[in-house]
């Protein structure tokens, strides 16, 4: 058995997860987890699947002749886990602004972190007028890496820009 992950995207109709699961059980598959979502009419996602490895190519031709859906298998899933590191959930408010997904990541990354996942929306500011953008955001960073120095880099970013992290105890 072997470790694969597939990536999709397509337009979304009812009984695309249907379409995959079945695919992936005719291979003697098991759906291990993932992350789907709904958006702008397009459906995408990521699955992480077991499958045997001698199905593994013909499971790649019959995920791919699904209608209407992009799929990529990746078969090289292994991950360095050689360092250990931390995790911090944080929210992020503020208005929103070109570019503040780019300044954010930015700076979760000049602290030293890794972005784990992510969700961010706009909506109505209705005493502003404007759009104020939200975040939730998963990371991860090594154990000598003070969170206090991610929390400053993302305060920086914006002086209304609302910051809370929470560090997930070791």
């Amino acid at each position: 058995m072997k470790q694969i992950v597939v990536t999709l995207v397509g337009s979304d109709k009812p009984g695309i997860v249907d379409r995959i699961s079945k695919t992936i059980y005719q291979h003697q598959g098991n759906w291990l987890a993932s992350n789907l979502s709904k958006m702008a009419g397009q459906f995408a996602g990521i699955i992480q699947v077991m499958l045997p490895e001698e199905k593994i190519e013909q499971f790649e031709v019959a995920v791919n002749q699904i209608s209407d859906l992009r799929c990529v298998v990746h078969a090289d899933t292994e991950t360095d886990t050689s360092a250990e590191l931390r995790t911090a959930y944080i929210e992020l408010v503020g208005n929103d602004k070109p570019g503040i997904v780019q300044e954010i990541t930015s700076a979760i990354h000049q602290a030293g972190a890794n972005v784990v996942k992510m969700h961010t929306l706009c909506e109505s500011a209705p005493n502003w007028g404007g759009e104020l953008f939200k975040a939730e955001i998963v990371i991860a960073f090594p154990l000598d890496l003070n969170a206090e120095k991610i929390q400053q880099e993302l305060e920086a970013v914006a002086d209304d820009l609302v910051v809370e992290l929470t560090v997930k105890p070791a």
